[in-house]
């Protein structure tokens, strides 16, 4: 009697000590996603000529005088930094694996407005995975190709 009583309290806490926390996707991140009529001319006409043809775009304010612009361009997800005046002052390619579908951006952008992310991966099941910050802790949220999202946790 008194191995089971050890034997079942072992196993409740073993079991306790297993599961995993939830996460709460209601915080909020910092990024602001602007129209592209918020953007100073000058700062699109740089953009358009560098990446004629881009798709999937989406500008974000950085500051008052600076915007980060992410876009599908070349079958791949680029971020890019702009001044007010037009000067790129940053490039970078956040998804390598094949170009964002808009269904996916859209999906995430509604469920994470405020959120900016820094790398996609396209996965052999065929979703999608954002990864993103939140201050200092760091986010993954997976959709499937139709834009349902199937997990959203802390990273590890």
């Amino acid at each position: 009697m008194k191995n089971t009583i050890i034997l079942a309290t072992f196993s409740v806490l073993l079991f306790t000590s297993c599961s995993k926390s939830g996460v709460d996707d209601n915080g909020t991140g910092n990024t602001t996603v602007v129209d592209a009529s918020a953007v100073p001319q000058a700062s699109r006409t740089s953009f358009n000529n560098d990446f004629s043809g881009a798709t999937g775009v989406e500008w974000q304010r950085n500051s008052s005088t600076s915007f980060t612009v992410q876009f599908n361009h070349s079958s791949q997800r680029h971020s890019a930094g702009y001044d007010d005046s037009g000067h790129q002052s940053s490039h970078s390619i956040i998804c390598l694996d094949a170009p964002v579908p808009q269904i996916i951006l859209d999906a995430f952008r509604q469920r994470f407005p405020t959120d900016n992310v820094y790398e996609w991966k396209l996965r052999n099941d065929g979703t999608w995975k954002a990864h993103f910050m939140r201050g200092t802790v760091k986010y993954e949220a997976t959709y499937t190709a139709a834009g349902s999202l199937l997990k959203f946790e802390r990273a590890s």
